[in-house]
């Protein structure tokens, strides 16, 4: 992981900037400001915890748990836009902000996994079930975003605010 820093970082520092920003300009129409952008800013300060604790050679667990806890946010933001149909494609967003919070959820025992792995030599099945879900729950929430930006791109290009 000597080399995920850099990029991460990178990633971690652009989503924080457009949190901070978000927050700050409050760009988008009433409370979507809220929706997008407080999920937004907790994503880039958990990514940029995660590569100050590489860097830094720290437990990865500790940055997991803020990561389990920013899942569970995401789950609620969800709950709470699918509830409030705050888009066109509430079940989507629901789906969205689903698959996001069980990854941030998952990431707390991924990180103990990793953080306990160099002293093993063979991971055990639960570990190993537990990596697959983390993995299943990452790529359906890059799928569902894909799909959401590709649908929502056009749209907001034609009006914007």
């Amino acid at each position: 992981m000597k080399q995920g820093p850099v990029p991460l970082g990178i990633l971690g520092g652009i989503v924080t900037i457009m949190g901070i920003y978000g927050e700050m300009a409050w760009p988008l129409p009433g409370s979507y400001n809220i929706l997008f952008y407080d999920p937004y800013l907790i994503l880039g300060t958990v990514d940029l915890m995660i590569v100050a604790s590489i860097f830094l050679g720290y437990r990865l667990q500790y940055s997991g748990i803020v990561a389990m806890f920013a899942g569970f946010i995401a789950i609620y933001y969800g709950i709470s836009a699918y509830i409030q149909q705050m888009t066109s494609s509430p079940l989507a967003m629901l789906g969205l902000y689903t698959a996001f919070g069980a990854t941030g959820i998952l990431t707390f025992p991924v990180t103990v996994i990793y953080d306990m792995l160099p002293g093993r030599k063979k991971a055990s099945t639960l570990w190993t079930v537990v990596l697959i879900l983390f993995w299943i729950g990452l790529f359906a929430s890059a799928v569902l975003a894909s799909v959401t930006a590709i649908l929502a791109v056009p749209q907001h290009l034609l009006h914007p605010p």
